[in-house]
């Protein structure tokens, strides 16, 4: 058996995936260069790319041994794409007040939680309907809208309330179908409404 030179398991979702992960770490770069309406915009188009990886993957052949990597790969990158980056966003957006900092620490630990959860208990149940708490990757769509009213002390109760969602055992409908057009054309949307800003 030949020894493979690169660790890892290349196909297009994880390709994908790995994408969304380099946008969103440009999108904290561009944060903490004080360029809001790049950053977010990124952030947008990470979450896009997080809304297909999955699509693709379950159209493509892959091993028991692929597919666990790519969901370990999906997850380690939504932790930095959609629990630090957005961190991160809103830190350089309203600053660093002590309460704000314990917001972001506990917005940041709650995505991590739901994905942790995600990966274990919640993996086990792919058919159902719902997920079990607020998905990581909607703030990809909620935080550029609260942010278009820069109010900072509602930017970080916001991202307080979206952490605390991601751990509640609530039902989350799954998209599906038309949803799989509807979220790129509002998130095509958001992105016009920053670049116009």
């Amino acid at each position: 058996m030949r020894t493979k030179k690169v660790l890892g398991y290349g196909n297009l979702a994880n390709y994908i995936t790995l994408l969304g992960l380099i946008v969103s770490l440009s999108s904290c770069f561009f944060a903490l260069n004080e360029n809001l309406k790049v950053s977010v915009i990124l952030l947008i188009a990470a979450g896009i790319c997080d809304l297909f990886d999955g699509v693709i993957a379950r159209k493509i052949k892959r091993t028991d041994l692929e597919k666990e990597f790519g969901i370990q790969l999906d997850t380690a990158a939504d932790v930095v794409s959609f629990g630090i980056t957005s961190a991160v966003i809103v830190y350089s957006d309203a600053g660093a007040a002590w309460y704000a900092l314990a917001v972001y620490v506990f917005y940041v630990v709650c995505a991590v939680i739901r994905l942790a959860y995600y990966n274990t208990s919640a993996v086990s149940s792919g058919t159902s309907a719902y997920y079990h708490g607020l998905p990581v990757t909607y703030i990809a769509l909620i935080l550029p809208i609260i942010l278009l009213f820069h109010i900072p002390l509602v930017s970080i109760i916001a991202l307080g309330i979206v952490g605390a969602l991601f751990i509640l055992n609530i039902k989350i409908p799954k998209p599906r179908g038309v949803w799989y057009v509807l979220f790129p054309v509002f998130a095509a949307v958001l992105i016009a409404l920053w670049w116009c800003l």
